[in-house]
């Protein structure tokens, strides 16, 4: 569960370091520890495509 979640923390630290992780992180309300467990659900995955984009 999860893993597409989490690989959008992977290309936020590509783009941005740890501050855009954190940045990711407070757009989605999620940390990566629970993007891990948190199901890779159509509307999870388009949050965090929008989130990215405002990176």
């Amino acid at each position: 569960m999860g893993q597409k979640l989490q690989s959008y923390f992977e290309v936020a630290k590509a783009k941005g370091g740890l501050g855009a992780q954190v940045k990711l992180a407070a757009i989605t309300k999620m940390s990566s520890a629970k993007a891990a467990s948190q199901e890779d659900s159509p509307e999870n995955i388009a949050l965090f495509e929008k989130a990215i984009s405002m990176l």
